[in-house]
């Protein structure tokens, strides 16, 4: 791999005149569309690393988030008096799905460019490509878990929606937000390697303070709506809204600009240090 994807940063090269000067953010972005081929490239070395050798494979993604399931299910259902129309595992299947899939992507694009480093001091590339790379294998993951969503949602509670059509809308959003937080703090390790254990550390955390398997109506009225500064809190509840049929709140519109904003930041940021990825990494 690593000899086709030097074949293909040489002949991009020999199409640009290279200078000293940073790219403009048009260059930028036509960098990354010339290299695209490589964020497949990457993804998939990613999926074949990762299920080498094991022998349920992708089963794994099933695997996992089912584990979560039960334990959260038999753990939480008897602590709460959850009301609701629709059986509780299907709350936190939802709540499942939007944490794991923004949890992969902040784990492993954030440490995508310390996991590369040969690859980085060997080719010539956006760097910005790595991380999103990993975006491709979460929705490989993403995608096996949607199946087991809409298994259970047949055998458990038969229910459709028109507004089903804006989760893929949430999805995106999920991405963009995870994405953003990643590059900035893939960006910053590069100078302050200890941001790359405390972060993680304490976005961990980050679960119980979104609704992942806890109504938002547990918590005193005059403070839910606080939730919703996390946009994680926003996005979980957002895509409940989509496929189940929980009550729309427009404070759940708040992570939307807040994820758009963590991006924007996070993009420009590692745009700004991408020269000096090499000599530092």
């Amino acid at each position: 791999m690593y000899k086709w994807c030097q074949k293909y940063c040489a002949l991009y090269r020999m199409k640009k005149i290279i200078t000293s000067e940073p790219d403009t953010l048009v260059e930028y972005l036509n960098k990354i569309w010339q290299y695209r081929s490589l964020i497949i490239v990457f993804a998939k070395r990613d999926l074949k690393v990762k299920y080498a050798q094991t022998w349920l494979g992708l089963g794994w993604t099933i695997v996992q988030p089912l584990t979560a399931l039960v334990v959260y299910t038999l753990f939480f259902s008897l602590l709460m008096n959850f009301k609701s129309s629709y059986p509780y595992v299907l709350f936190v299947l939802t709540g499942i799905m939007i944490w794991g899939l923004f949890n992969y992507i902040f784990s492993q694009a954030s440490n995508s460019l310390l996991n590369n480093q040969d690859i980085i001091r060997k080719m010539s590339f956006p760097k910005i490509i790595l991380p999103l790379s990993k975006i491709i294998v979460a929705l490989v993951e993403f995608g096996v878990t949607i199946i087991l969503f809409f298994t259970a949602l047949i055998f458990l509670y038969p229910f459709i929606k028109w507004q089903i059509i804006f989760s893929l809308f949430i999805v995106v959003n999920v991405i963009i937000f995870s994405l953003g937080l990643s590059l900035i703090l893939s960006a910053a390790t590069i100078k302050y390697r200890d941001l790359n254990h405390v972060v993680p550390f304490l976005v961990n955390f980050g679960i119980w303070f979104t609704p992942v398997f806890y109504p938002v109506s547990l918590i005193p009225e005059k403070w839910a709506h606080l939730i919703y500064l996390n946009p994680m809190a926003s996005f979980v509840q957002l895509f409940r809204c989509t496929v189940l049929p929980e009550k729309f709140q427009m404070e759940m519109l708040l992570g939307i600009p807040t994820g758009l904003v963590i991006f924007t930041i996070g993009f420009f940021y590692f745009k700004s240090i991408e020269d000096s990825i090499v000599d530092s990494i």
